[in-house]
């Protein structure tokens, strides 16, 4: 009897590790989701990183089909109201793609913001959090944003459902020559080679 009690927690454990998302699975899909935050939101330099660090902190508790929903969801909520402009957090809530990004089909989480966007198109470079983030500040018991101040986006770019208001000028390529992407618009690989490059250059204002 107790072999076959153990033999079922050992199933379980593995059950709940074959849904849990790697590290980078992860950050990967908290790059895709925030890019297009940033490019409909209008988000600045600063939200973009604290917005990649959240959705990061989000997509890596999640385990099970109960954490879509639960506790780590309603903080990723919380924590984003600390971060974007009372307006930017209304246009959030309208975006079912950015508010509930993660759905269950088939046992697995699904994103549905691939509904939207094709793969591998990105608005932005990758954000510093990218390459250093580990996932750290969803071990607070405190808020890691609550209190900050964020750089204000540009006053010309406005939130709208629909996309077209990327931060101008610091992480959005200009053009990509000789690229098969469309015009300024990254690969993956370009983002994250140049968030690499960012990352030692001061921002454009």
């Amino acid at each position: 009897m107790k072999r076959f009690i153990l033999t079922m927690v050992a199933v379980l454990t593995l059950g709940v590790a074959a849904n849990a998302m790697s590290y980078k699975s992860a950050r990967d899909q908290a790059f895709f989701l925030t890019d297009k935050m940033a490019y409909e939101l209008g988000l600045s330099v600063d939200q973009y990183n604290a917005v990649y660090e959240i959705n990061m902190d989000y997509i890596m508790c999640l385990e099970v089909y109960d954490d879509i929903f639960g506790t780590f969801w309603t903080r990723r909520n919380n924590e984003l109201k600390y971060v974007l402009s009372p307006v930017q957090y209304q246009y959030y809530m309208q975006l079912e793609y950015f508010y509930r990004p993660v759905s269950w089909e088939n046992k697995k989480f699904v994103f549905g913001i691939y509904n939207r966007y094709p793969k591998n198109r990105y608005y932005n470079a990758a954000p510093p959090g990218y390459q250093v983030y580990k996932g750290s500040n969803r071990y607070f018991d405190h808020s890691a944003y609550n209190g900050r101040t964020f750089g204000a986006p540009d006053s010309k770019s406005q939130p709208k459902p629909g996309g077209g208001n990327s931060y101008p000028g610091v992480y959005a390529p200009k053009s990509q020559p000789g690229s098969k992407s469309q015009p300024g618009m990254y690969t993956k690989k370009q983002a994250v080679n140049q968030g690499k490059k960012q990352m030692s250059q001061p921002p454009r204002r």
